[in-house]
């Protein structure tokens, strides 16, 4: 879970915080993106080994209750096969323009809030339920990676030989 955190808040800052980051007016086709950016983080994940010392932070109670229930809520809507996966990129797709949209001059807000969006998008499952724990954990999944990366860690494939 923590591989596929990183792969999307990487995938999330490079894509919004980069030189050709969209502009508004956002429209589907940016929510589309930051969808895919979610499924492929999803897709990624178990092909990626971190090698990640544990990182205190990350021992946050919080945090375990929201990784546990979006792979819970991930295993729920692919037990479902592609009517799952169309469910939550639905779902995920609205939020995401939105978020692009009410956060258009805060990029760094944009990738905060469409991280703990699409995480929670995961964890509410096929039923869209989820709870104010899982909410705390996933802000606090993002806030954890913000400290790490504020601190100097840089993901192994960012890292130039």
């Amino acid at each position: 879970m923590p591989t596929m955190e990183l792969l999307y808040l990487d995938g999330l800052a490079v894509h919004l915080l980069g030189p050709d980051a969209p502009v508004p007016p956002y429209t589907v086709e940016h929510g589309t993106t930051i969808a895919s950016h979610l499924l492929r983080a999803v897709t990624d994940a178990p092909t990626v080994d971190l090698e990640l010392e544990p990182d205190p932070d990350e021992e946050d109670p919080a945090i375990s209750v929201a990784r546990e229930s979006v792979v819970a809520g991930g295993h729920r809507l692919s037990s479902r096969g592609g009517p799952g996966v169309h469910q939550l990129v639905t779902r995920f797709l609205t939020a995401a323009v939105g978020e692009l949209e009410q956060h258009k001059d805060d990029p760094e807000g944009q990738v905060r809030s469409l991280f703990y969006y699409g995480l929670l998008a995961i964890a509410s499952g096929p039923e869209n339920q989820t709870n104010d724990q899982v909410a705390e954990g996933a802000l606090a999944a993002f806030n954890a990676w913000d400290a790490r990366i504020g601190a100097g860690f840089v993901p192994p494939w960012r890292i130039v030989a």
